[in-house]
């Protein structure tokens, strides 16, 4: 059976968006699915219509929903993507309405407050209701149609809520027989009502997918379905929660790999930070991070090779499936010929691709709660309106320092995972020796309760600023659910702002190792707290009244604590650091948390004579005797687009606690390794890395299982 699961295979997935209908009518079909597999595309999204402008009923498929069907292309270009070794699944647009085609199915609507229909997407285009009775039919007509062709499987592109909505009549309906009131007019996050909005948004995206993948597999059994769903940021404002949604599809995919205007602002990292949440939401199926070949906003212009190759190496680095889609018409620029190269790659070593897991010994908690219900900014994407507003509900951004915390780990070579609160489990956290929990604010009793049996188990936790001051819908607590794991009880709440600020280290502990001062500037914000059974390491110093004054002296605030909590260890910042470090990158905030790491989990891998730039994953192949080593080079030339990725030579890599290898291979340079056994670490020697490589090693036994 596992065979016949192709989709569980490596994939190098190709969206070439096709022009216009009067353009699909000049385009060959044996010529599209050959520069494809020259490509080394193995699976693609192919569109079923004409979406420029938005759905306008031109389809290229033989449908009842169809206005008009100017070629049925479908039918021409299936055997001819089939017979090169290409599965194809249709892209099928649920989001986005054309302006005058909309006008002719006004129910079909997403409405916002004042009743307005939502008319602005993209620019100019409505978007549907999921909630629509007889947009929900045309739409699962479509599907049904579809499932007549010889198609592997279908991606849906949506559905998702707009920003502000839905107040249509169906919604307004729905809601009153589920909760017996009105939608409310307000966002008022203490109002339950609000809450159960948001709770109804999120249950009726899934109810969509979940009948249109019975749609599709009533007709087509075989086929998979998957859609557009929810990266790393708070997933309220479409209401496209993955846990949820991960029962009616069959992959997990999410657009981690779109690049928007100024790329400066873009972290490097973007792609590994939606790869590593996937991993963890997926239930097991597979990933696929959506890569956009082109600089988003200018949907023309592509990127550079070397962005292109390191969005790839970025997921192919944290365990997920490439998507890379660029329109039609740019599809022979350099960007798409550096795309070609990482694919021949993958499709070159998928012996050593497929079926991998992380061994990492870290995770990072990210809490959709906590974005939802707390404060977390939300990253630009083609569906956020630039002008969407959110509420300034807390001190702290819990999406920036959830960002800076993630920077922070790859900058130190940590080995990590992402968890969430699904993940909260004992029989979850027990792979992991250390959780570290930036800001995770809103959690609820159960969460808690797990995490400090963890800890009294001997885990160790780091946590920052409210982690667990509040209940899972933003309600704010007397007492800090984990304040005996912290060591502390709760004082007089946030302080701050301290934009010219102090903290001083006050211990010698090992924590502070290598710290390049006494003095630090401290967050912006801190929480008073006072010790119980914990010690400070840090405290607060008193506030700075003006600048070029004499310095004041200590606070009775402390800002960093370790406290002892049953066999385990947990080490407390009373402040946003994380916050801190994701604006100004503090090289010893960094120091601090890398030693954390290195105090409270056991270290499987260093990295000698290697930048901050370079990201280091590990993985392996579960019943097999094989480890993956990953290593993908950021070091460019001090800007971004990067043009150039500048070579690490002679890196050394240093595995600890790991059987010595048989075999050990690196395969981007096609050469095998050398490596010698130091002090019973396996040390190998890199001679040089460009933007990626796969170190392989062998060995006799099974040590990873």
């Amino acid at each position: 059976m596992l065979d016949e699961q192709w989709w569980r295979k490596p994939l190098t997935i190709a969206d070439f968006t096709l022009p216009d209908a009067e353009e699909v009518l000049k385009i060959n079909p044996a010529q599209l699915a050959e520069a494809k597999s020259r490509l080394g595309f193995n699976a693609e999204h192919l569109g079923c219509s004409d979406v420029w402008g938005g759905e306008k009923g031109v389809f290229y498929f033989k449908t009842r929903i169809a206005r008009s069907m100017p070629r049925d292309f479908l039918s021409e270009y299936l055997p001819e993507a089939h017979k090169r070794g290409i599965r194809v699944l249709i892209y099928y647009n649920v989001h986005w309405i054309n302006i005058e085609f909309g006008k002719e199915h006004p129910d079909w609507l997403q409405v916002n407050k004042e009743g307005k229909i939502i008319d602005f997407l993209y620019g100019s285009g409505n978007s549907p209701c999921v909630n629509s009775p007889s947009w929900r039919e045309w739409s699962f007509q479509g599907i049904e149609d579809l499932a007549s062709y010889d198609v592997d499987g279908i991606f849906l592109d949506g559905p998702a809520y707009y920003p502000g909505t839905c107040y249509c009549k169906n919604c307004q309906e729905k809601f009153k027989r589920k909760y017996g009131s009105n939608i409310p007019r307000k966002e008022d996050w203490k109002d339950p009502a609000w809450r159960e909005f948001i709770e109804f948004r999120y249950e009726s995206i899934a109810e969509y997918l979940r009948d249109a993948e019975k749609t599709l597999k009533k007709v087509k059994p075989n086929a998979i379905i998957y859609m557009n769903s929810a990266g790393l940021w708070p997933t309220w404002i479409e209401a496209r929660d993955n846990r949820r949604l991960m029962s009616y599809q069959d992959m997990l995919g999410a657009e981690g790999g779109f690049l928007y205007y100024d790329l400066r602002a873009q972290p490097l990292w973007k792609p590994g930070m939606t790869a590593k949440l996937l991993e963890t939401q997926s239930s097991g199926k597979p990933t696929v991070v959506f890569i956009a070949g082109a600089n988003k906003g200018w949907d023309e212009y592509l990127l550079t090779p070397a962005e292109t190759k390191l969005l790839y190496a970025e997921t192919i680095a944290n365990g997920a499936n490439p998507w890379y889609g660029v329109s039609l018409s740019s599809a022979k620029g350099p960007g798409v010929l550096a795309a070609g190269e990482m694919n021949r790659f993958i499709m070159g070593n998928t012996e050593y691709l497929e079926h991998t897991t992380s061994i990492a010994k870290v995770g990072l908690f990210w809490s959709k709660r906590t974005a939802d219900f707390y404060r977390a900014s939300i990253p630009f994407a083609d569906f956020h309106p630039k002008e969407v507003k959110i509420e300034e509900r807390k001190a702290a951004d819990y999406f920036a320092g959830f960002q800076g915390c993630f920077e922070l780990l790859v900058r130190s070579h940590v080995l990590f995972d992402i968890i969430d609160e699904e993940s909260i489990k004992l029989e979850n956290l027990r792979k992991y020796d250390l959780i570290i929990a930036p800001n995770s604010a809103c959690i609820s009793k159960d969460c808690a309760d797990t995490i400090r049996e963890y800890v009294r188990d001997g885990g160790n936790l780091v946590a920052s600023f409210e982690f667990s001051r509040y209940d899972e819908y933003g309600v704010l607590l007397k007492e800090f659910r984990l304040a005996e794991v912290f060591g502390v009880k709760a004082g007089r709440g946030v302080f701050g702002p301290m934009m010219m600020d102090y903290m001083s280290i006050v211990s010698d502990h090992p924590f502070v190792e290598g710290v390049s001062a006494k003095l630090l500037p401290c967050p912006a914000f801190g929480v008073e707290v006072i010790p119980v059974t914990s010690r400070a390491i840090a405290m607060y110093n008193e506030k700075m009244p003006a600048r070029y004054v004499r310095l004041p002296p200590l606070s009775k605030n402390p800002a960093i604590l370790i406290n002892k909590y049953g066999g385990g260890s947990c080490l407390y910042i009373a402040g946003n650091f994380f916050d801190h470090y994701n604006s100004y990158h503090n090289p010893d905030y960094r120091r601090m948390i890398a030693n954390a790491v290195r105090l409270m989990s056991r270290t499987l891998v260093t990295l000698d004579n290697c930048p901050q730039s370079v990201e280091v994953t590990l993985r392996h192949q579960p019943g097999k005797c094989r480890m993956l080593i990953h290593l993908v080079n950021f070091t460019g030339e001090m800007t971004r687009p990067i043009e150039s990725v500048l070579p690490i030579r002679d890196l050394k890599i240093v595995l600890h606690g790991f059987d010595k290898p048989r075999y050990a291979k690196a395969l981007r340079l096609n050469m095998e390794l050398d490596w010698e056994e130091v002090e019973q670490n396996v040390v190998l020697k890199l001679p040089v890395l460009q933007e990626y490589e796969i170190v392989v090693l062998e060995s006799s036994r099974k040590p990873f299982d």
